[in-house]
């Protein structure tokens, strides 16, 4: 059995992290995405696998650098034309059945003994779940377990079901042949299913968990939460762990760490390659702080994922993903929950998105530089290279690039005779 990963898409939707080249390499646990996703496939017993990548893209020399112990060919994709493209592009490396799966499916190997068990007898098997918000996927029409048709993205008052593909496929290589004839555009491999689904037995089982999804970057602290509770405790010789820390729960502690005194941490965590916990710091609800970067004395960080290099000194960050190599000065403070307590809206590409989350705080990507005595409102995307001034608020996102301050009125006191 192969796989054939699809690592090629621009990931626009991922704003403010479209700079790492795909979406697959943000970084959980010490990995890329597109790593544990190997890693899952080969828990699978899936060891031959295809990846499709875009030009120039930094997927290939990342995974070379993992000693994964399977065998990989890449294919890039110059262009960006979709997954059905991008599974023809692969297809001379094809032998036979074929698992078909995004990037960042790190959760595949408790879904591939299931699909394999009804593939007797089918020609291809789709992993679905049900959604409420149907209309924005590729749709099912089934009787049964046989697929009749996929609708991509129907109209909200044509749903005819709320069971939806999730992007894991399993299909028989005659399918090649029916994507082959399909005209090439964004939703070709959607047409070649549900036309396969008329001419073949195309079957369908429910996943019996939630799967994982990577659509927006918000979406990054699930994932980051479904790695961290699988990650067993760990605490490394070559880290330094001061004797009044507390590290409670499962927590994994990479070389080279420093947890200095009285600072505490609770699991499910993870705390990278020679990164620091300043002194009473807490680390508390998933917290993924990855390597090289320096969490500072008495800040509080809950469920949050802080990628390479970044530095932090006091103040509370909850619920939020940042970039690497950002600099955050003293008393930040991310807002992450509204008053009313109703779920957060994000601005996404000018179109307010429902985050369907209760608590977020910011989404910040690289290189931002954050004065003291800063504070951001639930929902806010800071975008890469950007400098926000002290004492300020921030109750909307922030380009790339963009200097952002508060112009404060100087106050002249004067004392009178």
């Amino acid at each position: 059995m192969q796989a054939v990963i699809l690592a090629a898409g621009k990931s626009s939707r991922f704003y403010p992290f479209t700079n790492y080249s795909h979406k697959s390499l943000i970084k959980v646990a010490g990995k890329p995405l597109i790593v544990h996703t190997i890693l899952s496939l080969r828990k699978a017993g899936i060891y031959e696998m295809i990846i499709v990548v875009g030009e120039e893209s930094k997927i290939p020399s990342v995974v070379k650098s993992e000693n994964l112990d399977v065998s990989i060919k890449f294919v890039v994709q110059k262009e960006p034309l979709g997954m059905g493209n991008a599974v023809l592009l692969a297809r001379e490396h094809i032998k036979g059945d074929f698992l078909l799966l995004n990037a960042h499916h790190v959760d595949v190997d408790l879904f591939f003994n299931d699909l394999m068990g009804i593939k007797d007898g089918a020609d291809a098997v789709l992993l679905s779940e049900e959604r409420e918000d149907a209309w924005k996927y590729g749709v099912l029409q089934v009787e049964g377990q046989k697929v009749l048709d996929l609708v991509e993205k129907p109209k909200k008052q044509d749903l005819s079901s709320h069971l939806c593909v999730v992007g894991v496929y399993l299909f028989s290589k005659m399918f090649i042949d029916t994507l082959a004839k399909i005209p090439s555009e964004h939703y070709q491999l959607e047409t070649a299913i549900s036309k396969f689904a008329k001419i073949r037995t195309v079957l369908m089982i429910k996943a019996k968990q939630k799967t994982i999804t990577l659509k927006y970057p918000w979406d990054a602290l699930l994932v980051k939460n479904y790695l961290l509770n699988n990650l067993k405790s760990h605490i490394s010789s070559k880290a330094k762990v001061a004797k009044s820390a507390e590290i409670i729960g499962n927590v994994y502690i990479d070389n080279g760490a420093t947890i200095m005194e009285g600072a505490c941490i609770k699991g499910p965590s993870y705390v990278g390659k020679n990164a620091v916990v300043g002194t009473k710091a807490i680390i508390r609800n998933g917290v993924d702080v990855e390597q090289d970067c320096v969490i500072g004395a008495t800040i509080e960080i809950k469920n949050s994922l802080l990628q390479d290099g970044t530095t932090t000194h006091s103040g509370f960050i909850g619920d939020s993903v940042i970039g690497r190599k950002c600099k955050i000065a003293a008393a930040f403070e991310t807002a992450n929950v509204r008053i009313d307590r109703k779920t957060i809206g994000v601005l996404v590409a000018d179109e307010k998105i429902d985050s369907g989350l209760n608590s977020l705080g910011v989404i910040m990507g690289d290189e931002v530089r954050v004065g003291i005595r800063v504070s951001i409102m639930p929902g806010v995307v800071i975008g890469q290279n950007a400098t926000i001034g002290p004492s300020t608020t921030v109750s909307r996102n922030i380009k790339e690039k963009v200097t952002y301050y508060t112009k404060f009125q100087e106050v002249v006191e004067e004392k009178r005779e």
